[in-house]
């Protein structure tokens, strides 16, 4: 969504001449200050009828009905996209990492906005109001990608006020999973199943977090967030990362899960203790915070792989890591593991 709105001010300021459309010559008639082309008939005859030889007839560009609408669709998408933007960067969670490229989008958006084209189109009348479904219909219509790229926006936005699925469904793809690698596909997944089961063995409701691209949170359950506890790196596809859930009320974790691929059956004992020595890293990294470390087990983890060849995984037990695959996991394989890790939760507030 924001690149959307962002690709959209690019679009407005490289695009001047190509808002212009839609327009006429409209002849109309000045004293004194003259602005456009003269149309030398039209005055000479003027000026004979009048005796006022200060009067010109001038043609003028003037934007038809149809040009105004599909502008001020364009208009309000880049005052929502300025005010969202100025929102974020008000609220005391504005991460530094991300305040910079925040703060250039907004000036993008504020110079998209103070072009005169768009500056009249939400000052005036028309503008005191969000488009309506037959300007939005208006704008699609257009032959120019600019237009319907702003219809889209405020459509999704509108959307998104009403957390109607399809909005959701396309900013989650556009945002988030398009941009994921594999591995954090498969991270995400087992962060998700993980939160599931959670809110199984805990009974509070799951919660999604929008802000996963910038803190790494995945999911609230209760008192519990999981996800990776981090910003996601775009840019690094294949590096694997440790996923968790996190007690806000005590300040520790309370289950670990790390996800592996094996691209053959010959590299899946490699995998798996790749993945294990992770988690005891990740385990001995807790237990500094709290408990010792023969209290942190790795009982309360999991290993899941993208699929599994030769392990034949055996039924949960309340001491032994959890390995499955993405399969099993999607079938609640985790539940025993959430409901070990609530009840470490619940142990950990009476110590």
């Amino acid at each position: 969504m924001s690149n959307l709105l962002h690709d959209i001010a690019l679009g407005a300021i490289g695009q001047r001449s190509g808002m212009q459309q839609s327009q006429t010559l409209e002849a109309t008639v000045h004293f004194g200050q003259i602005s456009g082309s003269i149309d030398a008939r039209e005055t000479l005859l003027q000026q004979h009828l009048t005796t006022n030889l200060s009067l010109f007839v001038v043609n003028e560009v003037v934007p038809s009905k149809e040009s105004l609408v599909r502008r001020q669709v364009v208009a309000w998408a880049l005052k929502l996209a300025r005010e969202e933007i100025s929102k974020s960067l008000q609220r005391d969670q504005c991460y530094s990492y991300n305040e910079q490229v925040l703060e250039k989008r907004l000036a993008v958006q504020k110079s998209a906005l103070a072009m005169p084209i768009f500056k009249g189109a939400i000052s005036g009348k028309l503008g005191r109001s969000q488009p309506g479904e037959a300007a939005m219909n208006n704008a699609r219509r257009s032959k120019t990608g600019l237009h319907p790229k702003a219809a889209e926006a405020l459509c999704i936005h509108e959307g998104l006020r009403r957390l109607a699925p399809f909005a959701l469904r396309r900013v989650i793809s556009d945002v988030l999973t398009d941009r994921l690698g594999d591995q954090q596909l498969l991270e995400l997944a087992g962060g998700l199943a993980l939160a599931e089961a959670l809110s199984i063995a805990s009974g509070h409701p799951l919660a999604w977090r929008s802000s996963i691209a910038s803190d790494g949170v995945m999911a609230a359950v209760g008192p519990f967030e999981v996800g990776w506890n981090k910003p996601i790196g775009f840019d690094d596809d294949e590096v694997q990362s440790t996923v968790s859930a996190y007690d806000t009320r005590t300040g520790l974790c309370i289950s670990f899960i790390r996800c592996a691929v094996a691209s053959e059956e010959a590299f899946e004992d490699e995998a798996i203790r790749n993945a294990t020595e992770s988690l005891v890293a990740a385990c001995r990294s807790e237990a500094k915070k709290g408990p010792r470390f023969e209290e942190t087990p790795l009982a309360d983890c999991a290993v899941i792989m993208s699929r599994l060849f030769k392990y034949e995984p055996g039924e949960p037990a309340p001491d032994r890591l959890e390995i499955t695959e993405f399969e099993q996991m999607t079938r609640g394989r985790l539940l025993a593991l959430a409901r070990r890790a609530c009840g470490k939760a619940k142990a950990q507030l009476t110590t």
